[in-house]
Order: structure tokens, then C-alpha cells, then sequence
């Protein structure tokens, strides 16, 4: 890989008004200078069109005739990226000055060949500050061969992931049938295939909000998790990360109240006993 690759920045947009200057802002506030912006608007309806307008040609700004699904909008910008690595940013989500910088640096350095640069990440909450958290602090992030683990838990935000442009259209890209878990599919296939490594310190916020909290929202992506899952079975890794993926759902339905649903997602997947084991965990 060369020294200073093109980093293709994409976004996609729909209605992201109220937090997409800030997200905007802290791209072109980066150490490393060598990105484009892919800037994908879904059709949006509100001030998206002129907020993302408002900058200068570094941001190649594309509408949609109409609004589609979340894989379908990906795909298409995806599909105008150039450079030798992409980086994705959510229109709500913010980067940490260095996040680039750090992350090319460890694409460049690296011996081993990378499909993905992830880092740590804080998530934001929207109506209550004090729920602020880093993710996964005090543990090391998941570094190196990291399919078996990712299979269990999807641990990547997908703010703070980069990969191989060459790596991802190989893989297949993003999964257009997806309207909410694209970059889990696409994680996946890059760690089944190859390393990847983790950046310890934290370089985005990822903001926490009543959409991504809903529990239609969390089952709709817990449900397209299983089937990116799936995708790779009769492996018996695939085996073992369905079984963690069925306890997150059936532990969904119970915060919800809706037992009879959990319990028929317990005994027909047969986590008991896994279930029992992930809250002890948790617990002590």
C-alpha cells in the first residue's frame, strides 16, 4: 500500500439535519488530509441537501430520486468510492481528530494483510448525558484473527471501522437485502478471510437515540445479525456464534416483558444453560 493513501469517506443521509454539520466538520477536522467525502442523501426531505452543499469539492454530493433501503443506498455509494481505503461515518456520529491518521498508519505498518482497521468507541446519549460510556473499557478490543469472537457479538461500530477498498468488493460489498445491519455482513466476510486489528484508544462518538434504542429497531437488526450468521454455515464456529446471537434476542424480548417470546426462542435454540452463563458473567 502506498504511503499516503486516498481514504474514500462515505455517508449516507436521510433527514440528518440536526447533527450531520457536526459530523461534516469533524472530517474535514482531520490530521490525515488525503479523504474524499461520498456524501449519499437518501431522498432526505429537511436541510440535508444544502448543510452537505455548504462545503467545499472535497464532498461529491449525490441524491437518491427516491428513498430506499438502508443496504440499497449503501451499495450505490459504495460503488463510487476511488480510493485505496474507505472509512464510513453515520450522519450523527463524530470522529476524534487523529482517527484517520492513526488508523492509515496501522494499515501502512502492518506485516500482515489487513481487511479492517476498527477502533474503541463512546456512545452519546442523546437525552441524558450522564449515560455516557466508552464501550468494552477496561478490556482490550478484539485484535488480530478475530472471526470466532465476531460471529458471537457484533463489537465494531461501524463509525469507527475502516477496510480495504479491493478487500471489500471481493468480500461482495454491502448486502443490499439488509435495512439495518450492512456493516455486520460485511465485517464478517473481511474477519472470516482476513486480520484485523483494533485501535485501543477511543476515535468516535456514536450517538445513542431513540430510533436506534426502539425495540423494533434492535430486534429488526438482532434478526438480520442471525441471518449474516448463518450465511456461514455448516461452520462450526457460525454454530457457536448463533447460539450467543439467539441469548441477545431472547434477552431483548425479556427487557421488553415479552417472556412466552423469549422463552420459546430459549427452548427452541436450546441457550439455557448459555443464558444462565451470559448474565452470571455480566453479574460478577
Amino acid at each position: 500500500m502506498m504511503d499516503m493513501p486516498e481514504v474514500t469517506v462515505i455517508m449516507n443521509c436521510l433527514n440528518g439535519e440536526r447533527y450531520l454539520r457536526e459530523a461534516l466538520d469533524s472530517v474535514y477536522a482531520q490530521t490525515y488530509k488525503n479523504w474524499k467525502i461520498i456524501f449519499w442523501d437518501n431522498a432526505s426531505t429537511d436541510s440535508t441537501a444544502d448543510i452537505a452543499n455548504s462545503y467545499d469539492s472535497r464532498l461529491e454530493y449525490h441524491c437518491a430520486d427516491s428513498t430506499t433501503d438502508l443496504g440499497v443506498a449503501r451499495v450505490k455509494a459504495s460503488k463510487l468510492a476511488k480510493g485505496e481505503l474507505l472509512a464510513f461515518l453515520d450522519c450523527d456520529d463524530k470522529w476524534y481528530e487523529s482517527k484517520l491518521e492513526m488508523q492509515v498508519e496501522m494499515f501502512c505498518e502492518s506485516t500482515e494483510e489487513l481487511g479492517l482497521v476498527y477502533g474503541r468507541t463512546q456512545g452519546k446519549y442523546e437525552l441524558d448525558s450522564s449515560k455516557d460510556r466508552v464501550f468494552y473499557k477496561g478490556q482490550n478490543l478484539p485484535d488480530g484473527w478475530i472471526f470466532s469472537e465476531l460471529l458471537k457479538n457484533n463489537f465494531i461500530a461501524f463509525s469507527s471501522a475502516m477496510v480495504d477498498r479491493e478487500k471489500f468488493v471481493e468480500s461482495g460489498g454491502f448486502p443490499s437485502h439488509f435495512k439495518n445491519s450492512t456493516d455486520y455482513w460485511v465485517f464478517l466476510r473481511l474477519a472470516k478471510h482476513y486480520q484485523c486489528r483494533a485501535l485501543q484508544e477511543v476515535c468516535c462518538d456514536y450517538r445513542i437515540h431513540d430510533s436506534n434504542l426502539s425495540t423494533s429497531h434492535n430486534i429488526l437488526a438482532m434478526s438480520e445479525s442471525i441471518s449474516a450468521v448463518s450465511q456461514f454455515l455448516p461452520d462450526r464456529e457460525a454454530f457457536a456464534g448463533l447460539r450467543h446471537q439467539y441469548v441477545q434476542l431472547a434477552l431483548m424480548h425479556l427487557k421488553e416483558g415479552k417472556i412466552l417470546s423469549a422463552a420459546e426462542i430459549i427452548r427452541r435454540e436450546g441457550v439455557l444453560l448459555l443464558l444462565i452463563k451470559w448474565i452470571y458473567q455480566r453479574l460478577t
